[in-house]
């Protein structure tokens, strides 16, 4: 019997429903943190710049666990508005006072690696700090048991999905987009016509996974546009609005669509429509959503080879 996992793929009912897993992983282009650990794993991957334009991921497992993820870094509030669609186990070391105060009053499922929970996390000592803290799957299969999360049934609602179009009808099309942040942060996704993924590169670099050494490919690639940062507090911390509505654009099979996303809520899953409303079928695997700023650029090719040049 087969079942639907959170990322659409068709796996066996014993795989589909582990509880959701949210881990924020570093990005920044220094310290050693690229390639980073455990990416490829992740059925969801969300990216939004942090202070000083330096991205950050939300990666969320429902499947397999990796050997070895991270470099894992501090919350940030919004964050906390994606983890929150899922009811997730959210994993990360301390946060900015707004993220640690929504953290403990929104009864967030907490893994904190600053807390009683560093337990599940570990320092690898041949990296620098703090760049060099990774949890694995071992360490967090007992966080789930001390949770008491093993046996629960998860409760999120699903997007919905489709099987892969066929190869003939496929336009390859890459993506690039630009957060606002200069080129050390650029992503540019390049279509594989025979994977029917694509691979992703992150600063001009072809952007791997340094546990297996593939290249993190998704399957399904959403530009969510949002407005400008919100400055949160010192440090030019910053949040951004992801609740209400705004522009999108998705890549899969080759061609990109443009669209809508919406949110009702802190806990209300993010709902993508197509251009002419309706809900839009996402592809089957992993799936990476970008968050960009209205100070950002996102670029495509159309088949005729013609740039459009698409700024929010």
């Amino acid at each position: 019997i087969l079942a639907r996992r959170i990322d659409g793929a068709l796996v066996p009912a014993g795989e589909a429903n582990h509880w959701p897993i949210a881990l924020m992983i570093e990005n920044a282009a220094f310290g050693g943190v690229r390639p980073q650990s455990g990416l490829s794993s992740a059925q969801l991957v969300y990216e939004l710049p942090v202070e000083g334009g330096i991205t950050r991921f939300l990666a969320i497992f429902t499947g397999d666990l990796p050997e070895r993820v991270g470099p894992i870094r501090s919350a940030r509030a919004t964050y906390l508005e994606f983890s929150s669609e899922y009811d997730a186990l959210f994993g990360h070391a301390g946060g900015s006072p707004e993220a640690m105060a929504a953290v403990d009053g929104l009864a967030i499922k907490d893994l904190s690696a600053l807390s009683a929970d560093s337990r599940f996390f570990y320092r690898d000592t041949t990296l620098v700090a703090p760049h060099n803290l990774f949890s694995n799957s071992d360490l967090l299969t007992k966080a789930l048991r001390d949770k008491q999360l093993v046996e629960v049934e998860p409760t999120y609602e699903p997007w919905d999905f489709k099987d892969d179009s066929p190869e003939a009808k496929r336009i390859t099309q890459p993506l690039a987009i630009d957060f606002g942040s200069g080129p050390l942060y650029a992503v540019e996704y390049a279509y594989n016509v025979e994977t029917n993924t694509y691979d992703r590169s992150n600063g001009g670099e072809v952007q791997t996974d340094a546990v297996t050494g593939d290249t993190l490919s998704p399957k399904t690639v959403i530009v969510q546009i949002v407005p400008a940062a919100i400055p949160a507090g010192d440090e030019g911390r910053v949040n951004y609005e992801v609740t209400g509505t705004g522009k999108a654009y998705f890549a899969m099979d080759g061609t990109v669509i443009e669209g809508t996303w919406s949110k009702v809520n802190r806990a209300g899953r993010t709902i993508f429509r197509d251009e002419a409303g309706n809900r839009l079928k996402l592809n089957r695997g992993q799936i990476w959503i970008s968050i960009v700023p209205a100070s950002g650029t996102v670029l495509y090719w159309s088949s005729d080879k013609i740039i459009n040049r698409l700024q929010p």
